[in-house]
């Protein structure tokens, strides 16, 4: 063996002096193992810190756990951040990144229709009223006119003391409501009479006879409330 080669403790084989490192405290200023062996048995021994705490059966977040109005249903694996899928209260599931849950960043599954934007209360427009009955109520096609005919569009009754107009746009002073309970279901006929006869008697104000019917059929929702 040249004074250029070096047999390694571990592996027994003979190496280029270069195929291990430098060590001052040896004789022939080397390590006895070659470097492949010594990455070897350093990967072999290496336990990543914090191992033991991210082991499936010692995880913190687990299926089950309640965070608020969400419940982690099952860890999404194989993504950078941890994530998982969560059942909010609604019924939505959806997945959402397990720290931001944790820490109350994120309260709900943030379905618009039944989480409204705090921020944006008081933006809500004729058409977003509108699609929020939908939302909530399903399509007016599912329900008959009062005529009898199946309905097509859902009409305020013009009775919330709460009422709205938008001050801008295509739909610029008509009133609606934020309020789904506030809509019935009508025909494209009923719905335009409806409208120009409380048009034709009360203007753009609440309709006497709408809200005393509302009060009435919400009577027993307003006493248990």
């Amino acid at each position: 063996m040249s004074t250029t080669d070096k047999k390694c403790r571990a592996c027994g084989e003979t190496k280029p002096v270069a195929a291990f490192g430098r060590d001052r405290s040896r004789k022939d200023g080397r390590e006895p193992r070659c470097k492949a062996c010594r990455s070897a048995q350093h990967a072999a021994t290496y336990v990543r810190k914090g191992y033991p705490a991210s082991r499936p059966e010692h995880r913190k977040h687990k299926p089950g756990r309640h965070y608020g109005s969400l419940m982690l249903v099952e860890r999404i694996e194989g993504s950078g951040e941890p994530r998982a899928l969560f059942r909010c209260d609604c019924g939505n599931v959806k997945a959402l990144q397990i720290n931001n849950v944790a820490r109350g960043v994120t309260t709900n599954c943030a379905d618009r229709v039944n989480h409204p934007d705090p921020r944006r209360k008081d933006e809500l427009t004729y058409d977003g009223a509108h699609n929020r009955v939908k939302a909530q109520r399903g399509s007016a096609s599912d329900h008959l006119c009062r005529c009898g005919n199946q309905a097509e569009q859902w009409a305020y009754n013009h009775a919330d003391f709460k009422q709205r107009a938008d001050t801008e746009g295509r739909e610029k002073g008509r009133p609606y409501s934020i309020n789904p309970d506030h809509y019935l279901p009508m025909c494209r006929s009923c719905h335009a009479r409806f409208d120009n006869t409380h048009r034709q008697l009360v203007g753009g104000k609440l309709s006497p006879v709408g809200v005393a019917y509302w009060i009435m059929i919400h009577r027993a929702d307003m006493v248990s409330a």
